[in-house]
């Protein structure tokens, strides 16, 4: 099931608010940093993310929302 940019926020913010656990630090640092490519990148806050990353290896590699991406 795939979250939002805006539910990948939330997940960052609980994840890094009930840290006691280094894997949860690494998930909220990695969720808070897809967010903020993508709506860096012009994507809407409900927008799903694992759509956007599907054939990418990582966040930045993901075209700028209304970018034709070449075949």
């Amino acid at each position: 099931m795939s979250a939002s940019i805006f539910e990948a926020l939330q997940n960052a913010d609980y994840n890094l608010r009930a840290a006691g656990h280094s894997l949860q630090i690494a998930l909220a640092k990695d969720q808070l940093h897809s967010a903020v490519i993508l709506l860096g990148k012009g994507y809407d806050i409900g927008d799903q993310v694992e759509p956007l990353l599907e054939g990418y290896e990582k966040v930045e590699d993901v075209p700028e929302k209304g970018q034709v991406v070449p075949v």
